[in-house]
């Protein structure tokens, strides 16, 4: 396990106007591999906060009226230099959490394809002339909004932390970023590599807030009036109050929150391949990930055999996935919760031959992958995201029921169908109620070009091209009129 050993303790500033701020108040983030301390963390405070949001607020007009094409090249420029550095953001990321080789190399891969993709939209923003009653001319233009308040979660460390300011950024805007406190030497390393592709001081602004000051310092950013928009990604909870605090200062703001993605098994599925990306789905990066596969909803007919297939595939290449490991003592608390719950009120707990049946000692975090058999809607696990390594089983009667319980669930991001007939598959897919639906496919699959909204409490989903524009722009009307005087007596 990649283990940060010879920067113990490492120290993690702010990042402001272009240059590092230490301050007073320092908290420790310690790694969950180990349970030592791997970095001494900078909070904000309400002074640090006001300063990095003046600045951006003083760097946006210059960079907004930056050509579209210098905004390209600088994103262009940050992509190099990601991959160029690739190792060293590997080692950045491994400082302060255990994610397997697998993962660290597909969220930088899949964080340049975003940067990139920000870097080409730069140039694609445009506007309309449409008709109006009067035959005036009338130009719509789409206008950045100025300071984006974007927070990054830690579970995708780059990839969710790049797609939050790389669109935002090539639309002209400014962010100020609330790092993630789990990873925060990788999202303070951005910083300085932004700065040396060419971004403007304080067009970027990295913050951390420390334990406990978090409620007061978000809403400080949202109610400040240079504030234009939020963006945030975690979970439903948290992104229920960010949504309520812009509802509370109007302002507009871009939620992605929590899933409970579930797969679809009918009669005609590929049971072997269908389990493969059950297993996959749901255990990788240890099942924190928000599309990670959390309901296996199989009709009852072919439901022992796929049992019996996803108990072969874990046997055999659960080693391939890594170690198993929460984010934190949370998690762990959480999973424990609805496990035991789940045990309780009748659910049957599979058994993993390649793994003894119980929690594993190595690591502070570590957590042993758990299957659960038989889950009933009056488990705590058939509604509640585990965001960890397991899934349950729920057995329906006929398509038609499965399709009812995948829709009984408060979340919508991601789903999956596995059935060989293409037309039922469709009919289906169109019947579940989730931004995206994957037909014979694992529900952790992100297509950057393929925008999807989220439904229900998922919030917007993913996004990218036009969708991303019009995300972090805003519509403009201006109409030429010829001089004329209005009709003040009738206003009398």
């Amino acid at each position: 396990m990649p283990v940060a050993t010879e920067q113990q303790g490492r120290q993690i500033p702010l990042w402001i106007n272009g240059q590092d701020v230490v301050t007073s108040k320092v908290f420790d983030v310690q790694h969950p591999s180990t349970g030592k301390v791997s970095s001494k963390v900078c909070g904000a405070s309400e002074d640090d906060v006001t300063r990095a949001i003046e600045g951006a607020r003083a760097a946006f007009p210059a960079w907004a009226k930056t050509p579209a094409t210098t905004r390209r090249d600088i994103l262009f420029k940050a992509a190099a230099l990601m991959e160029a550095k690739k190792d060293e953001l590997a080692a950045a990321y491994s400082h302060d959490t255990n994610a397997s080789p697998m993962i660290v190399s597909f969220d930088l891969g899949a964080a340049l394809t975003h940067m990139k993709s920000g870097a080409t939209i730069a140039t694609e923003v445009r506007g309309e002339i449409p008709q109006t009653s009067d035959g005036s001319l009338a130009l719509v233009t789409r206008e950045p909004y100025g300071v984006v308040f974007s927070v990054c979660p830690f579970n995708m460390g780059l990839v969710l932390c790049v797609r939050t300011f790389c669109y935002a950024l090539a639309c002209g805007n400014t962010v100020v970023i609330k790092a993630s406190p789990a990873i925060p030497f990788l999202h303070y390393s951005l910083g300085a590599l932004l700065k040396e592709a060419g971004v403007p001081d304080g067009v970027v602004q990295i913050l951390q807030f420390a334990p406990g000051t978090e409620p007061e310092r978000t809403e400080q950013i949202i109610a400040h009036p240079h504030i234009r928009m939020a963006n945030f990604t975690g979970s439903t909870k948290v992104g229920s109050i960010i949504g309520s605090l812009c509802g509370k200062y109007i302002k507009p703001c871009l939620l992605e929150l929590g899933g409970k993605a579930p797969i679809l098994v009918l009669e005609s599925a590929d049971l072997k391949m269908a389990a493969n990306n059950i297993v996959f789905g749901a255990l990788l990066h240890s099942g924190q990930i928000c599309m990670s596969t959390e309901r296996v909803v199989v009709v009852e007919s072919v439901a022992d055999k796929l049992v019996e297939e996803i108990q072969a595939i874990a046997k055999n290449e659960l080693p391939a996935l890594g170690h198993m490991e929460l984010a934190s003592k949370l998690g762990v608390e959480k999973m424990d919760r609805l496990v035991s719950d789940a045990l309780s009120k009748g659910a049957k707990r599979l058994t993993v031959e390649s793994v003894e049946d119980k929690k594993v000692a190595e690591g502070a975090h570590a957590y042993l992958p758990v299957i659960l058999d038989n889950v009933k809607p009056d488990q705590d696990i058939y509604y509640q995201e585990t965001f960890g390594p397991g899934f349950v089983i729920i057995r329906a009667k006929d398509t038609e029921d499965a399709v009812r319980i995948a829709n009984d669930s408060e979340a919508g991001l991601s789903a999956s169908v596995w059935t060989r007939d293409y037309k039922e598959a469709l009919d289906v897919a169109r019947s579940i109620e989730s931004g995206a639906v994957h037909i014979n496919g694992s529900s952790v699959h992100d297509e950057p070009n393929l925008p999807h909204g989220g439904m229900k409490t998922s919030g917007f989903g993913r996004f990218n091209g036009m969708a991303a524009i019009q995300a972090f722009t805003q519509t403009k009307a201006i109409t030429m009129h010829e001089p004329h005087a209005l009709p003040i007596a009738i206003l009398k």
